[in-house]
């Protein structure tokens, strides 16, 4: 539901509206948001730079949502989740051309993804396990207020990044909700931290429109995510490529 309407039906405050209603009668699942502006602004501010435009109209403002769960018994691992919830992607200043645009109203099925993991374990409620999610819900709007590249924009970790491309918005939109979830990782039992996104350059121009990828980091690497991934969509027949780091990511700006 969230993934497939159309832009306006699951703007960031309708997707609100909707997570409340599937998770505010389970008392497994926690739900907080977090929409007021100023807090945003402090805590997010990489994302609040996306959300600068759309924030102005009071329909596509943005919204962090933040879902738990703890299951029951001895936590013995910690899962961290953060999805791309980009509600529509305009490109902002460097707009979509050429016809491109249509169909930018699924950029956030990473987010989605997210949303329906909660579900499922609300449904199964499997032990050991703590999973913490973030919903990054927001629209790349363009206008008079959007941001643009060359600007620079200090991050909640407090690294300072330089706008290359306005269309980059999805690793914006989810860096801050990053920095959190690596803070809440620093004390989390055997913690793993997953980000989700959809629509994304480096998988359509590496594999095509119809296929998921996986990229693990170092120490994902070291648990076997990815081939555990792959194997799991072996099984369920959505197959999963496994992406690897090049050299030439250190001088290029790949999306």
């Amino acid at each position: 539901d969230i993934g497939g309407s159309d832009p306006e039906t699951m703007a960031a405050p309708a997707v609100q509206a909707y997570v409340e209603g599937v998770f505010s009668s389970n008392s497994v699942i926690t739900l907080s948001v977090i929409s007021d502006a100023t807090t945003l602004i402090n805590d997010f501010p990489l994302f609040s730079a996306v959300n600068r435009c759309a924030s102005g109209v009071d329909r596509h403002a943005g919204r962090v949502i933040k879902l738990e769960y703890n299951g029951t018994g001895t936590i013995d691992r910690t899962l961290l989740l953060v999805g791309k919830g980009v509600t529509y992607d305009t490109g902002g200043a460097d707009i979509k051309s050429g016809g491109v645009m249509a169909g930018m109203h699924r950029d956030k099925c990473g987010a989605a993804a997210v949303a329906g993991f909660f579900k499922t374990l609300s449904i199964l409620q499997p032990t050991g396990i703590k999973v913490i999610g973030y919903m990054a819900m927001v629209r790349n709007s363009v206008g008079a207020n959007c941001y643009v590249s060359d600007e620079i924009v200090v991050s909640k970790a407090n690294v300072r990044v330089r706008v290359g491309n306005t269309d980059a918005e999805g690793r914006m939109a989810m860096a801050d909700c990053l920095y959190h979830a690596k803070e809440l990782a620093k004390t989390a039992t055997n913690p793993h931290i997953i980000t989700i996104a959809t629509l994304t350059g480096h998988v359509i121009r590496a594999y095509g429109p119809a296929y998921s990828a996986i990229m693990d980091n170092g120490p994902a690497e070291a648990a076997a995510t990815a081939s555990n991934v792959r194997q799991a969509g072996d099984v369920m027949g959505d197959p999963f490529e496994i992406s690897t780091i090049r050299r030439e990511v250190g001088s290029t700006n790949l999306k």
